[in-house]
Order: C-alpha cells, then structure tokens, then sequence
C-alpha cells in the first residue's frame, strides 16, 4: 500500500519529516474457513466468509534534533478491525469463537528517542511512547467504545570495556 513522506531541514540541528501511509490487512485462511472445529465437547471455531480487511491510515510528524533526540506524533485510523469473539449458538448452551468485523480503532501518541551518554564506556538509549486506543462501533446490537490511554518505556544500555569487549543491558 502507499507511504509517502516529507522532510524539510529547519537548520543545521533540526529537520521536519510528515508521513503518511495506507496499509491493508487481509483475514487469514483459518478466519475465512466455514468449515467447524471443535475446541471441546462445548466450543468450537468457526471461520466467516463475509470478513472484510481492515484499512488503516497511518500520519506521523517527526521532529528530530541533532540526529538524536527524535519527536513523534503519530494518529492511526482503522476502519473493519478484525477481532475473535465468542457467540452463543441460538438455543443452546455452546458457543463458538469466530472472527469479525466489529469496530473502528483510532490510536494517538507521542514517542521520545533519547540518546544519553553517562560516560566514555557506558551509553543508552531512552525510548517511551505514550498513547491512546480507542475502539468504537456496533456488533450484534451491542455498542463498543472503549478507551485507554497507556504508555512503554525501554532502554538500552551499551558499555564498552578494555580489549574490544561490549555488553549490552536492555529493559522494559
């Protein structure tokens, strides 16, 4: 799908860069398959032939300082989300899990790039992006419209010793 992007050098230190992008994601052969397997003597999966691939827009503002210190906003817009659910079987006590189209997902955030050094044989790398999920739509006369704002942070540390040796330590 298509991706194009802009960049613009502010200065000598910072330079602009606005992206945008297309992607599709079809269903699998297992989501499509109409054909019953069973879980346990009271559940089974079950594919849907009438499953549609979800579309996402993608639109990211990075500003990057120096080469290092890097800034993003990015917001994702997906129509059709492909999820598993269970249903009930109508009069029965089985239920199934297939797959469905059942709302549209927006996300929103802000990532930070961080390079430090704390000394000549020791350096990181600082990494968090904080964000916002938010599905919103109808399936089987139920509304859906959940929202949570989250965040993850990792860092990498480097250390070079005497002798060409390095190590790494990474965490998140």
């Amino acid at each position: 799908m298509p991706t194009a992007f802009v960049s613009y050098k502010l200065d000598k230190k910072n330079i602009l860069t606005i992206a945008y992008g297309r992607r599709i994601q079809r269903p699998n052969y297992q989501d499509l398959n109409p054909f019953i397997y069973f879980l346990d003597t009271l559940s089974y999966r079950q594919g849907n032939i009438y499953l549609r691939p979800q579309y996402t827009h993608n639109i990211d503002v990075t500003h990057s300082f120096n080469g290092k210190f890097i800034t993003t906003f990015n917001y994702n817009n997906t129509d059709d989300v492909i999820s598993q659910i269970v249903k009930p079987e109508p009069n029965s006590k089985i239920r199934y899990l297939t797959v469905d189209n059942v709302a549209r997902y927006t996300n929103v955030g802000v990532s930070i790039t961080a390079p430090v050094a704390f000394a000549k044989w020791w350096n990181a790398n600082f990494f968090t992006n904080v964000f916002n999920n938010h599905y919103k739509g109808v399936y089987d006369t139920i509304n859906i419209d959940m929202a949570y704002t989250s965040f993850t942070t990792n860092v990498t540390n480097n250390f070079t010793f005497k002798k060409g040796w390095t190590a790494e330590l990474t965490g998140f």
